[in-house]
């Protein structure tokens, strides 16, 4: 196992020796690494909430309305920033615009997802992990 070994190391030198002559950066694969392990974090944490949640309400500890609070409260709420002076009339009339849309498109983000079917959810969640 050891000529294994060492001929697997001289190819690794070879290769950052070849990629170190040609000059090609590398990337930043810690950096990447790093974000989707964060972003993966929070995935299984907002799982093993929601887990939470159900066992919860399957145990009788809650009710559907406290259950669905709890479920609310995780979703994050849409935020606009205004700009701070000394910034345009039109920039403020923007930003207010854009909060307005956001408040009127979630009631329909809402009604919509509160009518989905359980085999497109499914789906969704089979083709997206």
């Amino acid at each position: 196992m050891s000529s294994v070994s060492s001929v697997a190391a001289s190819r690794t030198k070879d290769a950052l020796a070849q990629e170190k002559r040609s000059g090609t950066p590398q990337p930043d694969l810690t950096r990447s690494n790093q974000e989707e392990l964060a972003s993966l974090a929070e995935y299984v944490e907002v799982h093993a909430r929601i887990a939470e949640i159900l066992a919860d309400l399957d145990a009788g500890a809650t009710d559907v309305a406290q259950a669905q609070d709890a479920v609310q409260a995780m979703i994050p709420k849409p935020m606009v920033l205004v700009p701070l002076p000394p910034a345009s009339k039109e920039a403020v009339e923007h930003a207010a615009d854009v909060a307005r849309r956001i408040v009127e498109r979630a009631a329909h983000a809402h009604v919509g997802q509160a009518h989905l079917k359980r085999a497109t959810v499914e789906q969704i969640a089979t083709s997206a992990g």
